[in-house]
């Protein structure tokens, strides 16, 4: 069984205090006050988990973990740090250690860290001997009960979701996956529409621990305000209007398992709040209720904002920021990886014809120049989407062309909305012209944003902040 932790701390009290707390949960304890002690203890005996203060005299938790890592790899360490050193405590996960709590903490928030190491700890099983005591209780398993969640995978084979390229800043992504998706601390991908964050992310949930549990994804900018917290943390019958039966969220569907917040920048900045307090202290409240309910969630969480932005303009929680950012993970644009279009492609092309059960196709040379050579504003989504586009329309060619690919219906329909909006305004600034002919987009589309997207060459996203920023004074009737 392996349940035997050593604790270092220089703080008597401290030390005492987690000492008894792992002990009357049945877990074998060693404890330190001298980090040299800990450490001389440690070239003796074998042991599952160290648990040391980052502050101490005698040596520092950094030298604690290097000590650990370099003759224990093994052994799992888990840092106690106080608040205003967060940062320094996710470079020490950067480096490898396992978790970080802040101090000061409860005793159900150091069990529970706890508990999920050894329940996530991928070493081999190992017998030891005295100097420990006391045997650790089983740990049970709660399933949640995902039948309320609609927001989950959508059974992509892994032909779809794989994250290629040969760049070298994509090598280096695919290099560190492994050793993100083994770890259980959150992940915070950033990178522009459409660059392939969303198959990162699966990516680091098939790899990990959790592959067989729960992936459950939500994608809050399209949630409506009112409903964010009850999508993510559930709700008791009654807590508010239209609550006629009790609710479980996206937290208890994907319990022991990943959750995706995709643009979580979104969020409302009270929100933010609920979700650091999960991860703080892994627990969270369905709305209406007064009793917690433990978290075993994995976040991932992606954004194409600007989160330095977001944090200036008091949008994103600073604090909730360093809480995700253990892993910080960028996904280059494309068309700063060019050399990766061709790759692409190919990939895109066996994906459709294999779908469809056409026989093999390839693009033709002076398409491929020039979609090397295009600028890609929507990324290796829009041009997924163009070669799923020219696989359909090039039939039983084997070649796809130009006009296989070129979308001559959203081409006209979008110049003639462009005509109409300029036939008959005056003088106007670019940003009132773009709102102008983004609602008359809209009332041809009958108010569709994605289908309105479509028709300008923009992002659904780009859709909604224009129309959020809108001045609520200003005259449409320019």
């Amino acid at each position: 069984m392996k349940d035997r932790i050593l604790v270092v701390d220089d703080d008597q009290l401290l030390l005492g205090f987690m000492e008894e707390v792992l002990s009357d949960s049945g877990f074998k304890v060693k404890a330190f006050q001298s980090p040299a002690g800990a450490t001389d203890f440690l070239k003796k005996n074998k042991v599952d988990l160290v648990i040391t203060d980052v502050k101490m005299a005698e040596m520092t938790g950094d030298e604690v973990l290097s000590y650990v890592l370099t003759n224990h790899p093994e052994t799992g360490v888990i840092m106690i740090t106080g608040f205003g050193n967060i940062n320094h405590a996710v470079r020490a996960l950067q480096k490898g250690a396992y978790d970080y709590i802040t101090k000061p903490f409860k005793s159900k928030e150091i069990l529970f860290r706890v508990n999920r190491f050894f329940k996530s700890d991928p070493a081999p099983k190992r017998e030891h001997k005295a100097p420990f005591s006391n045997p650790a209780p089983g740990k049970a398993k709660n399933k949640a009960d995902m039948s309320l969640i609609e927001d989950k995978d959508e059974g992509n084979d892994d032909d779809e979701i794989k994250f290629i390229g040969n760049d070298p800043q994509i090598k280096k992504l695919q290099r560190i996956m492994p050793r993100i998706a083994r770890n259980t601390a959150p992940v915070l991908i950033q990178g522009e529409s459409g660059t392939g964050k969303e198959v990162f992310a699966h990516q680091i949930h098939k790899q990990s621990d959790r592959s067989e549990a729960a992936y459950i994804k939500i994608n809050c900018a399209n949630l409506p305000t009112e409903l964010v917290e009850s999508t993510l943390f559930g709700h008791k019958k009654g807590a508010f209007t239209g609550a006629i039966s009790d609710r479980q969220g996206a937290f208890d569907a994907a319990n022991e398992g990943t959750l995706l917040l995709d643009e979580i920048t979104e969020i409302d900045i009270n929100i933010q709040a609920k979700l650091l307090r999960v991860l703080q202290e892994n627990e969270f409240y369905r709305v209406g209720s007064q009793k917690p309910i433990q978290s075993d969630v994995r976040i991932i969480a992606t954004s194409n904002r600007n989160i330095a932005e977001a944090i200036s303009e008091g949008s994103f929680r600073e604090d909730l920021y360093y809480r995700l950012n253990v892993f910080p993970i960028t996904i280059p644009p494309l068309r700063n990886r060019k050399g990766d279009i061709p790759l692409l492609i190919n990939h895109f092309v066996k994906q459709y014809t294999d779908r469809y059960n056409l026989d093999d196709k390839k693009v033709s040379d002076d398409l491929l120049e020039d979609l090397i050579n295009k600028e890609w504003r929507g990324n290796v989504r829009e041009l997924n989407n163009k070669i799923h586009r020219g696989v359909i329309l090039s039939n039983d060619s084997e070649e796809i062309t130009h006009e296989h690919i070129d979308n001559n219906l959203h081409s006209s329909v979008a110049a003639e909305l462009r005509r109409e909006v300029l036939s008959d305004v005056p003088l106007m600034s670019i940003e009132d012209m773009e709102l102008r002919l983004i609602k008359k987009t809209l009332e041809h589309t009958q108010g569709n944003q994605k289908e309105a997207a479509k028709l300008l060459g923009i992002s659904d996203r780009t859709i909604r902040n224009k129309l959020k920023n809108e001045d609520p004074d200003s005259s449409e009737s320019h």
